[in-house]
């Protein structure tokens, strides 16, 4: 699996605590959705320093098996620790999505979040979480998309960095808008009932994901500055202006949608 392009910072590692914590709902909707029940054995492939675990967790209890696989060791070690501080019932394998060396047939649920607009080659590991799921068992899928990601009031400051950052994935082989094409590539990795929905997610002023576009954007500024549409000066201009700006009350942001798809493994 190509390397994780927003790296293992402490900045990172906040990022994942809070999207655990602020997009909880969501994926509680998707496993009431799903259908997630007491006992059966999970895994949130690729699951940062918590993921869904907490969730997971709470919903099968101490009856089933809730497993975290992580690649990066520090991100992993991050989870690993508030796992225990929380008190959680929580399994962690370290290992690469795509060869995860896990026995083949053995989740009720496979479950990736943003993880898939982070790699190159995203067929692969559906085809590892495919692998590793039980027939009759459940695959799912949340990514990004960034087509309704947005500010208002406007700021020309907003669209520049956020097209750098799509560009910037898509320059190292990855797609932050790989979101809408979830659906059709579980239908087209042969699972069936394939279900799909979109999210989306408004902040305001004091909201951490407010800030989120200058969060990614600066995570990723050595490769917008080495695509040579703007210049590092410029970044760092674009960077304060907007700063600025989306801490003026009454500023709002649309986030990423995120696109959930689900489907079951033929028996």
């Amino acid at each position: 699996m190509s390397d994780y392009p927003l790296g293992d910072s402490p900045a990172e590692i906040r990022h994942l605590v809070e999207q655990a914590a602020v997009y909880a709902p969501e994926a509680n909707e998707l496993f009431d959705l799903i259908g997630v029940e007491p006992g059966i054995a999970a895994i949130d492939v690729g699951c940062g320093v918590m993921g869904v675990l907490h969730l997971l967790a709470e919903r099968i209890g101490t009856g089933g098996r809730v497993v975290g696989l992580e690649r990066e060791p520090r991100i992993l070690e991050a989870g690993r620790g508030l796992a225990e501080q929380r008190g959680l019932e929580v399994e962690f394998v370290e290992a690469d999505a795509t060869a995860s060396g896990l026995p083949a047939d053995a989740y009720d649920l496979v479950h990736a979040r943003t993880l898939l607009l982070n790699v190159s080659n995203p067929q692969e590991i559906l085809a590892e979480m495919i692998r590793i799921a039980r027939p009759g068992g459940i695959v799912a899928i949340e990514e990004p998309d960034a087509s309704a990601w947005a500010c208002d009031p406007p700021h020309p400051a907003f669209d520049i960095l956020r097209t750098e950052i799509v560009n910037a994935y898509r320059r190292t082989g990855k797609d932050f808008n790989i979101g809408r094409s979830v659906a059709r590539m579980l239908r087209d990795m042969g699972l069936e009932g394939v279900r799909v929905r979109a999210t989306a997610r408004v902040t305001k002023v004091g909201d951490f994901y407010q800030t989120f576009l200058l969060t990614v954007a600066g995570l990723v500024r050595d490769v917008i500055i080495a695509g040579a549409n703007i210049t590092s000066d410029e970044f760092d201009s674009y960077s304060t202006e907007l700063r600025t700006h989306l801490v003026i009350p009454g500023t709002l942001t649309c986030q990423p949608l995120m696109w959930q798809a689900w489907g079951q493994v033929p028996i």
